[in-house]
């Protein structure tokens, strides 16, 4: 059974107030730059490991032989 308290948690939650705020027009490019900036972050880091793996399982036998022969 669902209590009374639960309900009306949820529905405050639920329920629309004004914020009465004020965001400056910087506040966009700002949260735009920072998304890109997470976006090439985390491309990069995610390529950087890829190519590191793909690099351990398709190694070249001639890679092999010219660290055995040094």
């Amino acid at each position: 059974m669902v209590h009374l308290g639960k309900i009306s948690i949820v529905l405050y939650l639920l329920s629309a107030s004004a914020a009465h705020a004020y965001v400056d027009p910087g506040s966009g490019s700002v949260i735009v730059t920072t998304v890109l900036g997470l976006l090439a972050a985390v491309s990069y880091t995610f390529r950087k490991y890829f190519y590191k793996l793909k690099g351990f399982i398709f190694r070249d036998k001639s890679d092999t032989e010219t660290e055995n022969s040094n």
